[in-house]
C-alpha cells in the first residue's frame, strides 16, 4: 500500500470532516476529538503530521462520520468497503440537511441555504442545502456522504455561475467520461469535468479559454466525488 497516496487521501477526508462537522473550524474540530486546540489538526492538514489510525477511528466515531474514511479510490490502488448506512441530521419534518462546506472551489465561504425539499415548505436561510428523505432514497443518496459546495468563480459557466451550489456524493469517487466531479488539485477544491483524452483522464473547465484543462494524476489530484445536484439562482 502507498503510504503517500493513503495520506492525501486521508487528508483530504479530514479537510472534508472539518467542514461538515463544524463549518470549517479547526480549533472546533480538534476540540471535539479531545485536543486543547486546532493545532494538531492543522499539521495534519499540512501534511507536517501523519493522520494516524487512532485520528480516523476517532473521527469516524463523531455522530453522522461512521465510515468516514471507509471509500478508498479503487484508482488510488485500495480496496473499497462499503460505509455504514447512515441517515445523516434529520428534522421532524423527514428534512435532512447537507452543510455547505467551507470549500469553495478555490478555499471558500459558506452562505445561504439551498433547498431541494420536493414541494416542503421554506425556512429561514441556513448555511446548508435541503433534502428531502424521499428524494435521497429514491436516488440511493447517503446524507453523511453527501457534500455542498458553494461555486465563487466562473470556470464552469455556462454550465455551473457563481454563487451556485453543487452537491457531489463522496462515495463516487470513479471516473466518468463527462461528468462533473470535485477535484482536490494539489490541495485546492475545483470542480471540473472529467474528459478521457489518449488514455489519459484531464480535468476541464467548461470556461477553457480562462482555465486550461489539468491532468487527473495521482498524488496531486484526487476525486472528492461526482456532482449530483444543482441549485441555481441564474435562468
Amino acid at each position: 500500500m502507498d503510504e503517500t497516496a493513503l495520506q492525501l487521501y486521508r487528508r483530504q477526508r479530514l479537510e472534508l470532516a472539518v467542514a461538515q462537522v463544524t463549518q470549517g473550524n479547526v480549533t472546533a474540530f480538534g476540540r471535539l476529538l479531545g485536543y486543547r486546540d486546532g493545532a494538531f489538526m492543522r499539521q495534519m492538514l499540512s501534511g507536517t503530521r501523519a493522520v494516524s489510525d487512532k485520528t480516523v477511528r476517532a473521527i469516524e466515531a463523531l455522530r453522522g462520520m461512521g465510515g468516514w474514511f471507509a471509500q478508498y479510490p479503487a484508482a488510488a490502488g485500495y480496496a473499497s468497503r462499503p460505509a455504514a448506512p447512515d441517515p445523516g441530521p434529520e428534522d421532524e419534518d423527514g428534512i435532512v440537511a447537507v452543510p455547505i462546506a467551507a470549500l469553495s472551489l478555490h478555499a471558500g465561504k459558506s452562505g445561504q441555504a439551498t433547498r431541494h425539499t420536493d414541494g416542503a415548505a421554506d425556512g429561514a436561510d441556513t448555511p446548508q442545502a435541503l433534502f428531502t428523505q424521499a428524494w435521497l432514497r429514491r436516488r440511493g443518496y447517503l446524507s453523511a456522504r453527501l457534500l455542498a459546495l458553494r461555486v465563487n468563480d466562473d470556470s464552469m459557466r455556462p454550465s455551473l455561475h457563481e454563487a451556485d451550489v453543487v452537491t457531489v456524493d463522496t462515495r463516487q469517487t470513479e471516473p466518468m467520461d463527462g461528468k462533473v466531479f470535485a477535484v482536490n488539485y494539489e490541495g485546492a477544491c475545483l470542480v471540473r469535468r472529467l474528459v478521457r483524452d489518449r488514455g489519459a483522464w484531464w480535468l476541464v473547465a467548461d470556461n477553457p479559454l480562462r482555465f486550461p484543462r489539468k491532468q487527473l494524476s495521482a498524488p496531486g489530484a484526487m476525486l472528492i466525488g461526482r456532482a449530483v445536484h444543482l441549485d441555481s439562482e441564474t435562468i
